[in-house]
């Protein structure tokens, strides 16, 4: 099968799902950070044909990081992502969205290098993207960004569409794309959606082209009308997001801006989102114009650590030369990347969380790519052979050898990281495993947290059907849990104690029903 042909782009899909999916290390994988459990919730209540469910008896006993449980139960996310999930959800496969994702992602890739520049090139990106370590920690998981991600490259292949035929329905495409981009991160497609539109208008002006230009507008101010719709359908009015909602009552600071609103929370904080509460307002408080020069150099260190660290750092040289190599659809595509950073410079977070540049990652493996393209090449354009042409079997073979040497390479990484989930996951099975083994059918598990919490982390999964759920998952009030147990029904209560991992009955709560 030749790199040129149709069927390698699929067979590119099917290995970047095959990967990715056993990176998870589990046939139905279990969502582990907060982030995750709040997008599979969503899902959930999007697929039982609701766009929020009830809120809980007693609200504060379900309060879930980046969750809202009044006036309603819903993720404060924007829905965009949420919505895909749930095709997967109806289906009893939660993680089928994530792996089609990743498979659309990664033919989009190869289709998209190999138009801009060549078969080899396009085979070395995918196969550095798919290795990539930034990629791997977290494309094994529910975040938004796998579906951003795609919607750049569909964004990206739209555009160059549109640029080479001047169709109005790839104007239409990219607009779309742009569109739902913007109802799953707003901020990201804002980056995106900057130089894109600078391009797009500048076309637009020269071309005259007013109506394909309204058209396309039309489209993506339609797509954007889920969000009031989403808010209306949620907190009761479409001007009032559920994350507007959610930083009012949880997380008032955090939002894009320089300095920390010093406005209290409206509600009290659970021992989980205290956590990210204090974690998050250091965060703010460093977060000034004048700190940012300090900040970017961090946000960059911490991301070529993790993007070139270890074995990886072999590619590093080969990234400098690849900016020898870009032209210019690979430069615009450079120009994206940095937009995203850019753009996040607005916003205080921890330089660890590389999440934020998740869709700019595959321009560094592009940048690798091209790398490795040039100094293979190197002589061979020296002697005036064009360094698209490989009439040699000599050089056939060294550049079959440099792919299998960073298959290899890539391949070492896929097994760290399936070792990593592997590993991140015990503690969400102990617990699980725990609970299946309780001898009741029905009950209300108090959550005792341990002091020394770990962020991200949680136990507090809301339902969208919490009457029907047997087993009910709620932080530890202490005192107040007799409150709880008015509205529980048969379950029994029983406590959980983080610290050792005990679950046992909370006889302190057995008894006549509290009036």
């Amino acid at each position: 099968m030749s790199l040129r042909s149709r069927e390698t782009a699929l067979v590119v899909a099917i290995v970047s799902a095959i990967a990715i999916w056993w990176v998870w290390a589990a046939i139905d994988p279990a969502p582990l950070v907060e982030d995750e459990v709040s997008y599979v919730l969503q899902s959930q209540i999007f697929a039982s044909g609701h766009w929020a469910a009830p809120s809980p008896p007693a609200p504060e006993f379900f309060q879930q990081a980046h969750v809202i449980t009044v006036p309603a139960v819903a993720s404060k996310y924007p829905p965009g992502h949420a919505l895909l999930l749930s095709l997967g959800t109806l289906l009893g496969a939660r993680a089928l969205v994530p792996l089609l994702l990743t498979g659309l992602s990664g033919a989009l890739l190869f289709l998209l290098v190999r138009r801009i520049s060549n078969d080899w090139v396009a085979a070395l990106t995918s196969i550095i993207w798919l290795g990539d370590p930034i990629n791997l920690r977290f494309r094994a998981g529910y975040y938004s960004e796998v579906t951003s991600e795609t919607l750049w490259f569909l964004s990206w292949w739209s555009l160059l569409q549109w640029r080479d035929t001047r169709q109005r329905r790839w104007l239409l495409a990219l607009a779309a794309a742009i569109g739902w981009g913007a109802i799953t991160r707003p901020l990201t497609m804002l980056a995106f959606a900057v130089p894109v539109g600078i391009l797009v208008m500048r076309d637009v002006v020269r071309l005259r082209l007013w109506k394909d230009f309204g058209l396309a507008v039309a489209l993506g101010t339609l797509v954007l009308g889920v969000i009031p719709l989403w808010s209306a359908r949620t907190t009761g009015n479409w001007r009032v997001t559920p994350l507007t909602l959610y930083l009012r009552d949880y997380l008032p600071f955090d939002k894009p801006g320089f300095g920390v609103d010093s406005t209290p929370p409206a509600r009290a904080l659970s021992a989980p989102n205290n956590i990210t509460y204090v974690g998050f307002y250091d965060e703010h408080v460093r977060h000034t114009p004048g700190n940012l020069p300090r900040i970017a150099f961090d946000r960059l260190r911490v991301i070529a650590t993790d993007e070139w660290g270890g074995v990886r750092v072999v590619l590093v040289p080969f990234v400098v030369l690849g900016f020898f190599a870009l032209n210019a659809e690979a430069v615009f595509a450079l120009v994206c990347a940095l937009a995203l950073f850019m753009g996040y410079l607005s916003y205080g977070h921890w330089s660890r969380w590389t999440l934020y540049y998740f869709e700019a990652m595959p321009v560094l493996s592009l940048l690798a790519a091209l790398g490795v393209w040039k100094a293979l090449t190197y002589f061979r354009s020296r002697g005036g052979s064009p360094v698209s042409d490989l009439p040699s079997r000599r050089m056939r073979a060294t550049m079959f050898a440099t792919a299998g040497l960073l298959m290899i390479l890539t391949g070492y990484e896929l097994r760290t990281w399936r070792d990593i989930r592997r590993g991140l996951a015990i503690w969400d099975t102990s617990f699980h495993e725990l609970v299946g083994k309780l001898p009741m059918h029905q009950a209300v598990i108090f959550v005792h947290y341990a002091p020394g919490l770990v962020a991200h982390g949680t136990y507090m999964m809301n339902s969208p059907h919490l009457a029907d759920e047997p087993i009910w998952l709620v932080n530890d009030l202490g005192a107040r849990n007799t409150e709880l147990m008015r509205y529980s029904g048969p379950r029994i209560p029983l406590a959980f104690y983080e610290v050792g991992g005990k679950l046992e009955i909370d006889r302190s709560l057995i008894g006549p029903k509290p009036k």
